[in-house]
């Protein structure tokens, strides 16, 4: 009959290493979904430039324009 397999304890600095090598993994996978966070918020935040440029050709509006329009409207609101 065999004999069963005993599992051969780690030791603490073995232990210690492995976790070490998971940490270092794991932050450089945050390190990444991180970097791709920015680029997708750069990327929206240009898409919505586009949109609002195009909206102000459309309808031949300056940059102050809309600026005194909203400024206008926060007023309204505020004094309501």
């Amino acid at each position: 009959m065999p004999r069963p397999r005993t599992r051969i304890r780690k030791s603490y600095e073995e232990l210690l290493i492995e976790n070490e090598e998971k940490l270092k993994k794991h932050r450089e996978a945050v390190q990444l979904l991180e970097k791709e966070r920015e680029e997708l918020l750069k990327a929206k935040r240009d898409e919505e430039l586009q949109e609002l440029y195009q909206y102000m050709q459309q309808n031949n509006l300056s940059a102050e324009e809309i600026i005194e329009c909203l400024q206008e409207n926060q007023r309204q609101e505020v004094a309501s």
